[in-house]
């Protein structure tokens, strides 16, 4: 079982690279070559609008060549221009040959079963031409997986156009992919501000390590789901879908990530549960519609699963009508990107997520509203409709979340 990643912008690259250079070194992962070929090159493909990123995080990965994908000019921040192109003056087809490379890197697996997109929300290239590859896909693979792992821009502002670049995103990933990771950079920061190993100063380079940690977590082969022959058959991505999505209409995931090399299991599990915030600003309390946990360390430890349920249902608290609220996972590889030998990750699927959908839906509706920069979409050819087309979706997100908490 085959995935491609797709790591589309500055953001999706570094990322990408800081997840890959990992992953990589696991050894499960290289003999069952799900995220490398036999030659043990990546199955994935670097795309930019600009040459000075990509080049730079992919090299050091032996991505192939012929799956470097960059362009004459950046996309300015813009959504529509990243996703219709500069124009006719400047046509470099980079979602046209984004696709050639993705057939070819299919063509090879032995068996595909799906992409993982890696990009950001609020970047021209990112959002724009991260939503136009998404559509592409869909379109061309609708019996595969699909996969976005999206970076939130922090609240502080990147740019005066992410609420926008941000809303028409998301309603696209609404639309077609199967499952959404949601990476907030605003957590990530805070979190590595308030470690005690940290300096005041966070790095770019150690919020990418951070990322990367999460999605090994959980993406890494586990024990739980390789067959006894002991070839791991790279289904955690598709599996974590299957397990914390069980609506098509809701299907926004969250991680939380606890690693540690002095603490017991359990201890690292209730260092991870206490950081689940229980309720939003306004004290709305917060529902989970199912969970995933993936416990790793080599430990001679013994897991136990009714308590760490127990734990999570508490912590989380799951709704009443889904009858299988957590899935637990267990692996005694721990590479996931940093020395620590036991680590706690958690995916889930929880109203909390409407907190950012709502904050991205105001203040594009109020800029909206006023008309505030929709000429340097419209001169890329998005219209006000698909704008209304977009708030539309994102209202039905949060209607959709709302009843499924009032059914618990």
């Amino acid at each position: 079982m085959s995935t491609v990643f797709v790591q589309i912008g500055q953001c999706g690259n570094q990322m990408g690279q800081a997840f890959l250079s990992t992953t990589i070194k696991n050894e499960k992962v290289q003999s069952s070559h799900s995220f490398l070929s036999a030659e043990g090159i990546p199955r994935a493909i670097a795309v930019d609008s600009e040459q000075k990123c990509v080049r730079k995080t992919a090299t050091p990965l032996r991505i192939r060549d012929e799956n470097i994908i960059v362009g004459k000019r950046g996309r300015g921040t813009n959504w529509a221009m990243g996703y219709n192109g500069p124009g006719p003056h400047i046509d470099d087809k980079l979602g046209d040959r984004t696709m050639e490379a993705l057939r070819r890197e299919i063509e090879r697996c032995d068996r595909f079963c799906g992409v993982i997109l890696m990009h950001s929300l609020s970047g021209g290239t990112g959002s724009g031409l991260g939503s136009r590859i998404c559509e592409d896909v869909r379109d061309s693979y609708p019996l595969s997986h699909l996969m976005s792992c999206a970076v939130a821009p922090c609240a502080s502002g990147e740019s005066p156009l992410q609420h926008y670049n941000s809303l028409l995103t998301l309603s696209c990933l609404q639309r077609n992919t199967d499952g959404i990771v949601l990476i907030h950079n605003d957590d990530v920061i805070s979190r590595l501000q308030k470690s005690a190993s940290a300096s005041r100063s966070v790095s770019l380079q150690l919020v990418n390590s951070a990322i990367s940690a999460e999605l090994n977590g959980i993406f890494l082969p586990t024990d739980t789901l390789t067959p006894s022959s002991g070839s791991s058959l790279g289904m955690e991505p598709w599996e974590l879908v299957r397990s914390v999505c069980p609506m098509p209409s809701l299907k926004f995931v969250q991680f939380l990530h606890q690693a540690s090399s002095e603490k017991s299991l359990d201890d690292v599990l209730a260092q991870a549960t206490r950081r689940v915030a229980k309720y939003s600003s306004e004290g709305r309390p917060y529902g989970c519609l199912a969970s995933l946990v993936v416990i790793r360390g080599n430990t001679r430890e013994t897991v136990s699963v009714p308590r760490v349920e127990g734990r999570i249902k508490k912590s989380y608290a799951c709704v009443s009508w889904n009858p299988y609220p957590v899935d637990i996972w267990i692996a005694k590889n721990c590479q996931t990107g940093f020395k620590d030998k036991k680590t706690v990750t958690i995916a889930a699927n929880r109203t909390s997520v409407l907190d950012f959908l709502d904050v991205v839906y105001t203040k594009s509706k109020t800029m909206f509203n006023a008309g505030a920069y929709l000429h340097w979409y419209e001169r890329y050819g998005v219209s006000r409709d698909e704008f209304n087309e977009s708030f539309e979706e994102m209202k039905s997100i949060a209607e959709n979340y709302s009843e499924a908490m009032r059914q618990s």
